[in-house]
């Protein structure tokens, strides 16, 4: 069996190197994808893991599951708003924002509520998400904006888009109370 699935080619495109496996039909079917920097998952995940094993949580005797931001960052990622205008053509505040409330994500992740204020706090910490506070009426929601993490260095750290690596502060890894 090849693992190599052949593609549609219109005749207006340039011909696009061979997928494996069955990628080119996701590629080709205009829904249910999105991009991702492999680097996350070579890279920044892994630091991220180790240096809260082996840095933040290292006096811990019970050690937080850390490899849940692995997933929630993939959650935020499936759940962005990609619609930069409002029905009346003005700009969309919510354009590039995830804004899935506490108890979609505990049923999405079975987490805590607790578990995801830390998770986005590693996240935003090491410069993957953004998240914002959004008031409608009284009701206060949290907006995530997850980073697609264009630059990524060597050794597994985001670089912002003024060319400044972000080093994360091992204060936001701390949980209500140590184990």
């Amino acid at each position: 069996m090849s693992n190599v699935v052949a593609f549609k080619n219109d005749d207006n495109q340039p011909p696009r190197k061979p997928q494996p496996n069955d990628k080119s039909i996701l590629l080709d079917s205009g829904v249910g994808y999105e991009i991702y920097n492999r680097e996350l998952m070579r890279k920044v995940f892994p630091r991220i893991i180790n240096e809260a094993y082996d840095v933040a949580y290292a006096d811990y005797k019970r050690k937080p599951e850390i490899r849940d931001v692995v997933a929630f960052y993939f959650l935020l990622q499936s759940y962005i708003d990609g619609k930069q205008h409002k029905p009346d053509g003005t700009d969309s505040d919510r354009f590039g924002a995830c804004f899935l409330n506490y108890e979609s994500i505990q049923q999405h992740l079975r987490v805590d509520r607790n578990r995801i204020n830390l998770l986005a706090s590693i996240l935003e910490t090491n410069g993957i998400i953004r998240t914002t506070g959004h008031y409608e009426g009284t009701k206060r929601f949290k907006w995530y904006f997850p980073s697609f993490c264009p630059r990524v260095t060597p050794d597994g750290y985001i670089v912002d888009e003024f060319g400044e690596i972000i080093t994360p502060d091992f204060s936001a890894y701390s949980t209500k109370k140590k184990r």
